[in-house]
């Protein structure tokens, strides 16, 4: 087809990025304004970037240099300053376009796989004929260096890559297509699409269209998308040529160094990793006589240095030895032998692999390593083998407001982070998705796939009438980086003993030579001014952000494009001046507007990033990585290795951990004792176990430079129902504020200054994140914290509120109206969960606790708008009665997440204000669960899918979810609603709960001391003497038990040294349980929120 100059033109203004438009090359096309386009343009990239803030907009402008006016006239339409000069890739589209369609199907039709069809394939041939007519003339006679089954794999490569941009804008017109050649009766009635019937005759008269001069007319809609295919094949010329060059250059090296007669490439792998800059990634080939190499397009400094290492540790001969890798390195690339996924020959083979982990995890955790994630490791039969070393020595950023004292404390959680094993990235750890659910483990020794599920892009009936791109349910599949044995993937929790015996093999060998590894001649000395990589952003920011800006409705214009890849920006306007950093941004969108990943690099020696050779950014990160290095290797010692092994088990844990309510069967310790023949014990003895307790928390402090304390622990992710070991946040369920009221708590009970302090200590960065004034650092707190009375601001309030009494310090109930201020109409209309433990419910008792205390009628108004939230948020049930959809979308019962905790705060909420819907609103929640109650089970059903039976709800019995939860909401609000059928449901309950007993979980989420609890108000308010006594009993036998087998019980099936200091789900929660049983009358129910 003829393609004008006009038409390249044309496709080139449309096309244009905003940096372009605002440049030299471009000028508004004054015969075109398009006001309304202006104005729409304007708004969706005020939102985008600043979620339509008009201040954080212009912020964002400003810092550019640029003014409303200039920014606005280059929105709409816009003109080449001079038409003669046009961008190299219109010269490629040119070629395409004008090809001949039938040479190009002869010619390149041989990357075609009819086992594996390409949606829209056979129009992407002509493309990749031009290009690799373009690549033979760049490479020359090096074209014979690889085989023919090689070059269509090259070509593939590209016709996958053209698919990926091209497909979903092609079916969409394929689809209107369609649309248009259909007659009102196929419409009407769907003839023709019956699943199964696969005709293309629309398919195959869409492509001719497409052959015959439609292809053209897509391009000029789809302006972005015809740069961006011509730019890819570009790229790929100019990558794959330089790799042929290379390859030639190198050949006689690498036959020296692996083997001779290496014959042609014969094969080949391609994107092993992500494209950075211009298109370049990690190649694998496989020669004529079998030898396989990893080709890698940037220095190897780093795998020469790493494996030098290696090999110094394997002639000590005190350890297991390392599997080392023959590495070349040609400074601006390098080729590095290739390591195969193997098994392991037998059992002491896997732990051997174990152990080596355990060896690499130390050594990575003194080399600064990072990213170690799953694609990154290879388990070669009982070797562990890093195959990308180039985040070792990863520097560590400069934090733009480490001079404001918030904050520096917000980031002490951050720096513990960097400072553990837990940095490395080999250990067990999840991500999540945008909603905080959809947990997953890309670690390289916790990543073993097959366990998280996910929903991927699937095409159905490719290159027929019926094909679509629907989601389907996928699972991560397995990676190179699992041990197997006998064809079964193992789990590394069978085997964190054999990992920490290496860990501590390989610290205690570091210690050991300390002084030969410090001297200027030693194997570490070559890490000194290494070429290595700094991840800006995590790289999954920057797949999704080019993901969403590939969808159809952005490649029409590059203004459209622009915008949604200035998504960007939006992380640098939480600083209130330009950060010295800003630059990063325009060099970030330069990558992503030709499809690659970022890339930013450093010298290990220096302290400047060096984004390119014309652009250092001095000082910008703390310190040389080699200085840290250092640091790190002078400071080992006893006290850190015992730290370190406690975050690796934790770690490892949280990989099985599942969520409050752990349905698996556990296995039993009752470790001999008699609960009949236990003996009550005394108060002193109850407040001594508490004490105890405490002085644990004592020495597990981490202590700041400014006399602040945290700790570390399992923090628990509602969302998700999962557990992450973390330094302790903010809040009551696993924060340090529950943490400080247990503290509180004891010292009112002992009067002991050292547990006041300690308190006052854990709760200091807490005071001065709530006292800063700045209101868009206030709104990221209130976002970040939410609203909930578990671990949001409720719960902090809540927290603030007893600490303050306990110690009598009023100070605290001025921090606490602080937080209660951050929960705004804003903050409360964003809430989704509703519930006690993530929602509105939980907010409403954080609230009330503060009213009781200062008579604030503003908190109260508060309270009051959480509960008219809760009355518009509900959903009909089978049975007509309104309730909450809270988990999975579900009507739960219970008290953590379902209509009794919801009840029982609207029936706080009623007594307060004495505003009668609320009142109905809890009595029809409460008939809610009256209504799927079973006699049979004594309890209320658990609807969470993970606890279904055969598809019928299993019955759960703790404070969280089930019985217990359910009669302690029911006497929490028995003075304010007091009925037969509620007496009853107590009754049940508190039945329900005896008979259950004591089980292996100690702590109060979902173990003996919550439902202790439950019995205990069930005694105290119903004046029922024989459930006070049946407390004491299984109190005095719970801590008994710990007392011979060393610990309490946090965690199922779990050894017990895995320390949590959490309330809910930690040590703190049942030593302050321990004071409520020896001073039951003047420490309120915190499970009631009282």
């Amino acid at each position: 087809m003829e393609v004008s100059r006009q038409d390249l033109i044309k496709i080139v203004e449309q096309a244009s990025t905003l940096t372009e438009r605002l440049g030299e090359c471009f000028i508004p096309d004054e015969s075109q304004t398009n006001e309304k386009l202006i104005t729409s343009q304007w708004e969706t990239w005020c939102q985008v970037v600043a979620q339509s803030n008009p201040e954080k907009f212009a912020k964002r402008l400003a810092w550019d240099g640029l003014d409303s006016k200039a920014v606005g006239s280059v929105l709409g339409s816009v003109r080449l300053v001079d038409p003669k000069q046009l961008p190299v890739w219109t010269e490629t589209l040119r070629e395409v376009l004008q090809s001949d369609w039938e040479t190009a199907d002869a010619d390149a039709s041989r990357c075609l796989d009819i086992e594996k069809p390409i949606p829209f394939e056979e129009v992407y041939l002509p493309f990749v004929y031009v290009a690799r007519q373009k690549l033979i003339a760049h490479v020359g006679a090096s074209w014979q260096l690889l085989s023919e089954a090689v070059h269509i794999s090259l070509e593939r490569q590209l016709l996958l890559q053209l698919a990926s941009l091209s497909a979903q804008p092609l079916q969409l017109e394929f689809s209107l297509f369609k649309a248009l050649k259909q007659s009102a009766f196929t419409l009407l009635w769907g003839g023709g699409q019956d699943i199964g019937f696969n005709s293309n005759k629309q398919y195959q008269t869409f492509v001719k269209d497409l052959k015959t001069g439609k292809l053209l007319s897509i391009f000029q809609k789809y302006n972005v998308l015809a740069r961006l295919v011509a730019t890819a094949m570009d790229l790929w010329v100019e990558e794959k040529a330089e790799f042929f060059h290379r390859l030639a250059l190198n050949l006689s090296t690498i036959q020296q160094n692996f083997q001779k007669d290496i014959g042609q490439v014969v094969a080949i792998q391609l994107n092993l990793s992500d494209l950075h800059n211009r298109g370049r990634s990690v190649i694998a080939l496989t020669f004529a006589s079998g030898l396989k190499l990893i080709y890698k397009p940037r220095s190897l400094g780093l795998e020469v240095t790493y494996f030098e290492l290696l090999a110094w540790c394997n002639q000590q001969q005190v350890l297991l030895p390392f599997k080392l890798l023959k590495v070349i390195d040609c400074k601006t690339h390098g080729w590095m032998e290739f390591v195969e996924h193997l098994p392991c020959e037998d059992e002491a083979a896997v732990q051997r692999y174990y152990q080596r982990a355990g060896m690499l995890l130390c050594l990575l955790y003194v080399l600064q390593g990072n990213d170690c994630h799953d694609e990154n490791l290879i388990a070669s039969g009982e070797h562990p083998v890093l195959v990308d070393l180039e985040t070792l020595l990863h520097p560590r950023a400069r934090e733009v407001n480490a001079t404001n004292e918030v904050g520096a404390q917000s980031l002490a959680n951050e720096q513990f982070f960097e400072d553990s094993v837990l940095w490395t990235g080999l250990l067990p750890r999840w991500e999540f998705g945008a909603d905080g659910g959809n947990a997953h483990d890309i670690s390289g020794l916790g990543g073993a796939g097959g366990e998280i599920p996910f929903r991927m892009p699937k095409w159905q009936n490719i290159n027929t009438d019926n094909m679509a791109l629907e989601y389907e349910p996928g699972i991560m599949p397995p990676a190179a980086n699992t041990p197997l044995l006998n064809d079964i993937t193992l789990s590394p929790n069978d085997y964190v003993n054999e990992l920490i015996d290496g860990f501590r093999q390989m610290y205690q060998f570091l210690s050991e030579r300390r002084e030969v590894l410090l001297a200027t001649d030693s194997p570490i000395a070559a890490f000194a001014h290494q070429k290595v990589r700094f991840l800006f952003r995590p790289t999954q920011v920057y797949s999704h952000v080019l993901g969403k800006a590939l969808n159809p409705n952005y490649l029409r214009h590059g203004v459209d494009y622009s915008i949604e890849l200035d998504v960007l920006s939006r992380a640098f306007l939480a600083a209130d001046a330009k950060p010295p950093i800003w630059s990063l941004l325009a060099v970030e969108l330069q990558a992503l507007e030709q499809m690659d990943i970022p890339y930013f690099v450093a010298d290990s020696s220096s302290d400047a990033l060096i984004v390119n050779p014309d652009l250092i950014i001095e000082g910008y990160f703390k310190e040389p990585s080699y200085n840290r290095m250092i640091r790190h290797l002078q400071r080992l010692n006893d006290a850190d290795l015992a730290q370190q092994i406690a975050i690796i088990r934790g770690s490892f844990y949280s990989r099985v951990a599942r969520g409050m309510t752990d349905t698996a069967p556990c296995t039993f310790v009752n470790a001999g004792l008699d609960l009949d023949a236990t003996v009550h014990l005394t108060q002193l003895q109850l407040v001594h176990e508490a004490v105890e307790i405490a002085k644990e928390l004592q020495q597990r402090a981490i202590q700041a430079a400014d006399g602040s304390v945290t700790w570390i622990g399992m923090g628990y992710l509602p969302k998700a129902e999962r557990m992450q070991l973390q330094p302790l946040g903010d809040g009551l369920y696993d924060g340090v504020c529950g943490v400080a009221l247990f503290l509180a708590a004891l010292a009112k009970v002992t009067d002991d200054t050292e547990f006041r302090d300690l308190a006052l200590s854990a709760l200091q960065p807490l005071r001065k994140t709530l006292q800063e004034t700045d209101t868009s650092f206030q709104r990221r707190i209130t976002k970040q914290m939410g609203i909930s009375g578990s671990t949001g601001l409720g719960s902090i309030v809540y927290a603030l509120v007893r600490v303050s009494q306990s110690l009598d310090e009023p100070e605290l109930l001025n921090i606490a109206s602080l937080a209660a201020s951050l929960i705004t109409q804003e903050s409360i209309a964003s809430d989704r969960s509703f519930d006690i433990i993530a929602g509105a419910a939980g907010a409403i008792l954080g609230l009330l606790s503060f009213y009781q205390a200062s008579s604030d009628p503003a908190v109260l108004d508060r309270a009051t708008a959480l509960g008219y939230h809760l009355l518009i948020n509900r959903t009909k049930s089978n049975s007509g009665f309104r309730a909450w959809a809270t988990l999975e979308g579900k009507l739960a019962t219970g008290f953590s997440h379902g209509a009794a905790g919801i009840a029982y705060a609207l029936l706080r909420l009623y007594k307060t204000t004495q505003e009668t819907v609320f009142l109905e609103a809890a009595e029809e929640a409460i008939a809610y669960e009256r209504s799927v109650f079973s006699p049979n089970a004594g309890n209320w059903p658990d609807v969470r899918s993970f606890t279904l039976e055969g598809g019928k709800p299993s019955f759960i019995t703790n404070w969280c979810h089930g019985a217990p939860g359910i009669g302690l909401g029911r006497l929490g609000g028995l003075e304010i609603l007091d009925t037969p059928e509620i007496r009853q449901e107590i009754a049940v309950a508190l039945n329900t709960t005896q008979q259950f007993g004591l089980q292996n979980i100690d702590h109060l989420c979902c173990g003996n001391f919550g439902r202790m609890e439950v019995l205990l108000v069930g005694a105290c308010k119903l004046s029922r003497p024989e459930l006070w006594n049946t407390v004491q009993k299984q109190a005095a036998w719970v801590v008994a038990r710990a007392k011979q087998v060393g610990t309490f019980y946090l965690f199922p099936e779990l050894r017990g040294d895995i320390y949590n200091p959490g309330f809910f789900q930690g040590t703190a929660g049942i030593g302050y349980e321990l004071l409520r049983l020896a001073y039951p009358e003047s420490l309120p129910s915190v499970l009631l929120w009282e």
